[in-house]
């Protein structure tokens, strides 16, 4: 049991503690800009302007390429960031998807979007779920990262193709590998957020 204990604290970040100074740290800060960019990047995609798009997305991949940069120079790594930054690369991913969707002069499958926002609303409630009933914030495995790269690539790709009017199957393509890292990933979360659950570790033994 210790041995398996040991495991987890290893895998996950033990001990939550949120305080008011986490709200003022740089890192968190861009991700929350994040969040706020999301309404403006989905009209830009969904009334295909060119100039918003590449002015709000680019600013939304530049603060996720510098929040974590910034939050280890910085020494201001906290439990706060660990719950922002993926909550907002998920919910910017499907506002992106749905204004895809929604617009008639893209191809990108709807199965494929619902399949994208069940697994990724599942995520958030079963993290939340751990993270409520154990006090344990789950971090992104492998597959979940490489999930989230080719998704994202995949993504640019379908708004490049829809603005642009490409033709070619690359994004496709691109969106099958991630739909494959997807159902691994889903996988590993679900065996994860079930052992978190069955094993809950005693006060003493949690480490900040």
């Amino acid at each position: 049991m210790k041995s398996r204990s040991t495991s987890i604290q290893s895998n996950q970040t033990m001990n939550l503690q949120i305080s008011r100074r986490d709200f003022f740290y740089i890192s968190n800060i861009l991700s929350l800009s994040r969040l706020l960019l999301t309404p403006l990047i989905f009209y830009s995609v969904w009334q295909s302007h060119l100039v918003g798009i590449s002015i709000f997305g680019g600013l939304a991949i530049l603060s996720d390429a510098l929040d974590g940069f910034l939050a280890r120079r910085l020494n201001q790594c906290s439990e706060l960031g660990k719950i922002l930054d993926p909550i907002a690369d998920k919910i910017i991913i499907g506002a992106v998807l749905f204004a895809l969707v929604l617009s008639n002069k893209t191809d990108f499958p709807h199965w494929a979007f619902l399949a994208i926002v069940i697994r990724d609303s599942l995520i958030v409630l079963g993290n939340g779920i751990v993270l409520y009933r154990v006090r344990i914030i789950t971090r992104a495995n492998w597959w979940g990262k490489c999930t989230t790269f080719f998704l994202s690539v995949a993504m640019i790709l379908y708004v490049v193709k829809h603005v642009v009017k490409l033709q070619g199957q690359i994004p496709f393509y691109m969106l099958c590998v991630g739909l494959l890292f997807m159902a691994i990933s889903s996988w590993t979360y679900s065996q994860r957020l079930v052992r978190l659950l069955q094993t809950r570790v005693p006060p003493h033994q949690q480490t900040a």
